[in-house]
């Protein structure tokens, strides 16, 4: 009968709709350890804006576990106005691969499995804006508040799994910029590949808007920038101006 914010799940676990709370909830989880490791490898071909992702599975564990592995496509900075009045919607899931359902795996202990599935960039999705996320999730259902626990996950940027020399120059007509690790706990690492020689700008807000550290200098072929080590928890904004363009995102910093 009513819109309101969207609600966070962490680990299969539903979370509500207080932002105030949900990185503690994030935190927390981010902290566990877990016996499953999960590698990502493929490739995308930005002419037919189509690829394959390959993830591998790895039980490091004594026992075997059976899970659902789950391949979606999301799109981040998606502007539009919803009906609860929100215009900016992040990690949007654009599509799951091959459908929700996924795939149900069996890895004995200290055993490896492979998902392999190939997948589509929509013509009105931003390539440089999507990532293929892969989670696997228990099968068993927790009694107690009715949630099927994730083991692990992983994310790699849709145009990280371009061919080494077509990335190479597509970075240098379009350049892209990323930071990880994101969330980050007190620095990250800024990366971005651009045509060597450029001058360019790199400047840190927080989320109110105040300039908390600004870079600049000439570009290389591929430039890497270490952030303060003593960020406070909280959201902050990056902004790369370079050669006219300009190039934004999020980076949240945990406790």
């Amino acid at each position: 009968g009513s819109y309101a914010t969207p609600w966070l799940w962490v680990d299969g676990r539903q979370r509500g709709y207080n932002y105030n709370l949900w990185m503690s909830y994030v935190a927390s989880q981010v902290s566990v350890p877990t016996p499953v490791q999960i590698t990502l490898s493929g490739e995308y071909i930005p002419t037919t804006r189509s690829g394959t992702i390959k993830a591998i599975i790895q039980n490091d564990s004594a026992d075997a576990i059976t899970g659902r592995v789950s391949v979606v496509i999301t799109e981040d900075s998606c502007y539009y106005l919803g009906p609860n009045g929100d215009a900016w919607h992040n990690h949007v899931c654009r599509d799951y691969i091959p459908n929700q359902s996924g795939t149900i795996l069996t890895i004995p202990a200290g055993g490896t499995d492979s998902v392999v599935q190939p997948f589509t960039i929509a013509a009105n999705w931003v390539e440089e804006k999507c990532k293929v996320v892969v989670y696997i999730q228990s099968t068993q259902m927790v009694p107690a508040d009715s949630s099927y626990p994730a083991f692990q996950g992983a994310e790699v940027p849709v145009l990280d799994l371009v061919g080494i020399q077509e990335k190479k120059i597509g970075a240098y007509l379009k350049p892209q910029l990323r930071v990880y690790p994101n969330p980050a706990r007190g620095k990250t690492q800024i990366v971005f590949n651009a045509q060597p020689g450029l001058p360019y700008q790199i400047t840190l807000y927080s989320a109110d808007g105040r300039r908390i550290q600004q870079f600049s200098g000439s570009t290389a072929s591929e430039n890497r920038l270490w952030t303060d080590t003593h960020l406070a928890p909280g959201i902050y904004l990056y902004r790369l101006v370079l050669n006219g363009s300009a190039l934004s995102g999020k980076l949240v910093v945990t406790e």
